[in-house]
Parts: structure tokens; sequence; C-alpha cells
């Protein structure tokens, strides 16, 4: 018998996700979806969701991610992050891909290959957060001036990552004012200035015209705690820098990861279940085929069974064990994650951040598409 454990994602939900953030953050003239990780998890067959409803530009890592989303849409402007191998810029040249020029080594090794086709770049500067990226105005200016130089390479944009939010902390402040410094001679040359998620919590820097969303689309923003101490460092930040700017937007998360019962059975007191858990009562048990190979542990304290909390007894690398009672029979429904379980709750059970949450949960559970409104239909991945 076939037991389903599955990722269900509703292209509904991110068309929501997606319109309500182009239009909260419509100063921005670059709406920029950063589908990095296989689109943290989404599959990048989702490009086409996005950008019917408002993302005008995609960053990804790799140019295979790159390549990959050409399948789908052939006409959406891709900036690959990654450096790229010498076969690899020529895939770029015939794909409309611009490359990431993240030091001066490596644009030269693209000079020196001495193409004769048109090659768009954008240069990648480091804040100081210590990450890869051009150090100063000095290399900089070389970066440039070697690009312009050039005729077939094309300057399309500067950009840097921030490491930071800067709600608890200054470190945003001291990013972004390193990065204007870096850049502050090419402000009105009509490049594409842009930034990450960071920026949601601020007030628009006048020189920025692109904004990089990322887990926010899937319907994941960053988890702030709401105690005094927290609220007083904010406080602090506020007095020093100006209001934070808060968004208010109603996101959903657009997945589900659900699982079903592969059988039901009973224990007895002082019986071991799973590899460490010694039963304190007679008890029933049922078993559910997701484990540690699929980023789930019994870390998570519990899942959903007929509208109620099972606690996980016991795991494993492909099952959980968790108590339940006699109403529960082979074949019922298991919830790991869904709309009444906020996905923040996962992140404090398992003392971990969103991106990295998002690079475990889910490499090893098959995806279904829901909600398709181009499409009609549903499409397993």
């Amino acid at each position: 018998m076939k037991y389903d454990t599955l990722m269900e994602i509703d292209l509904k939900k991110l068309k929501n996700n997606t319109k309500l953030l182009c239009k909260s953050y419509g100063d921005y003239q670059y709406k920029i979806a950063s589908l990095k990780d296989n689109a943290y998890g989404m599959g990048l067959n989702i490009v086409n969701t996005l950008v019917n409803n408002g993302i005008n530009y995609i960053l990804v890592g790799p140019i295979k991610d790159a390549l990959e989303i050409r399948k789908y849409n052939n006409d959406v402007p891709i900036l690959v992050s990654y450096n790229v191998t010498e076969e690899e810029v020529y895939d770029a040249i015939n794909n409309n891909i611009t490359l990431t020029i993240a030091d001066l080594e490596y644009l030269r090794s693209i000079i020196c290959l001495n193409i004769k086709d048109n090659l768009k770049v954008q240069i990648l500067v480091d804040n100081g957060s210590n990450k890869i990226g051009i150090k100063n105005n000095l290399e900089l200016k070389e970066a440039v001036n070697l690009i312009e130089e050039n005729k077939y390479l094309e300057l399309v944009g500067i950009y840097t990552d921030l490491t930071t939010i800067g709600v608890e902390d200054e470190y945003y402040y001291h990013q972004v004012n390193t990065f204007y410094q870096v850049i502050s001679n090419y402000l009105e040359s009509g490049l594409m200035i842009h930034l990450n998620e960071p920026i949601m919590y601020h007030q628009k820097l006048a020189y920025v015209n692109g904004i990089r969303f990322d887990l926010s689309l899937i319907g994941i923003e960053e988890n702030i705690n709401d105690d005094w101490f927290t609220n007083m460092r904010i406080k602090n930040i506020e007095k020093k820098y100006g209001d934070l700017q808060f968004p208010n937007i109603d996101l959903q998360l657009i997945f589900t990861i659900s699982s079903e019962v592969v059988s039901v059975g009973k224990v007895s007191k002082g019986d071991l279940v799973g590899r460490n858990y010694i039963a304190k009562e007679d008890m029933n048990v049922a078993v559910v085929p997701i484990g540690h190979k699929d980023g789930i542990t019994k870390a998570i304290s519990y899942v959903g069974i007929n509208n109620f909390k099972r606690d996980i007894l016991a795991d494993d690398i492909d099952h959980l064990i968790v108590a339940v009672d006699g109403g529960v029979r082979e074949k019922d429904k298991v919830y790991i994650v869904n709309e009444e379980r906020e996905i923040y709750d996962f992140l404090t059970l398992l003392k971990t951040n969103r991106y990295y949450l998002m690079s475990i949960l889910n490499r090893n559970i098959p995806r279904v598409y829901i909600n398709d409104e181009e499409s009609k239909g549903d499409n397993y991945l």
C-alpha cells in the first residue's frame, strides 16, 4: 500500500503574497525575487506566478538555475550570483543572463575570453560584513573602468547583501553606509541598485531602486521576538536612527507538509518505543513515514491528526512514532506543517533560522502544486 508524504504548494497564496509585496513596495522600480536554493525548495517553475503578479527581475545562485528558469520564461531578466565557468559564460550570453562580478580577478578572467557578443554584468559590493564582493571605491572604480573599456561588456547594476535586519542592532546602518560610500560616485549613472529583505524594515533609501524578496514571498518573514528586552532594544535603535518600518502585510504560508498513518498499535507500560522512549503507561501509538531524511525530528514536539495534537515519542531516519487515541486509523492524514501551526513555532523548537529551516525541510519530500490558475491542474515535482 502506498502512503503519501507531500509538500503541497498553493500557487494562489503565492500569487497573493507577491501582489501584496509588490504593491506595498511599489516605490521600488525593480521588484526582485531571490530564488536561491531551488526557490528555497518551492521549485523554479513558480517563476511565472511571480512574474505575472509584479516581480520583474530574478536572482539565482548557480547558472544552472537560470537555465532551468529559461525553460519556463524566456523574457524575465535573471542575475546569477555565483561565479561561472568559461563555458557557462557563453550560456549566459546565449540566454540573456546577467553575471555577477565579485572581484577583479574574476572580471579579468572574463575579459581574457575575448568574447565577441554582448554580456551584461552587475557588481557585488562587500558592505563590511566580510563576505565576497568588491571591497572599496578604488576597486569599484577599476572594475567599472575595465567594463567600460570592453565594448562587449555592459554594466547594468550594483548590489550588496545585507546580513542583518538592524532591528535589534546597529549593523544594518553600518553596512548601508559602507555600501553608500563605496558606490557614491555612481548614484547618478542610471544603474540598477538593489538590496535584500532587511530594507523592508527601514525607510526607503533614495538611491536604491531595487528590493529583493526571498522567504517573504513564501510567507515566512523575519521572526522578531515580542518581549520586553527586544522592545527596549528596538526603542533604542529608533531613538538613534529614526522609526523602523514594520511591514503591515498579511502574508500567508504557501505550503503545507502532510503524511499518513502507516500503522497503529498498542504498547504496554515499560515497553521500548523506537530507540529510546520507554512507555510510561499502556498506550496506542501510530507510525508516520517522515523523519530525519526529510528534516523532521521529534524536536518539533507534535503533529496533527484528526484535529488533535499528537505528541511525538520517537523518531528515526524515515519515520515518527506518535502517541494516539483509539480513534486513529491507518491512512489517517497527518499534518506536519499547515496554516494552523505557525512556521515560527518550528524555528523556536528547532533552534534555527528561517533560511536553514527551508534548506533542510523538504529535500526528499515530493511537491504538488495546487490552485494553479493558469494551467488549471495539479502538477507534481
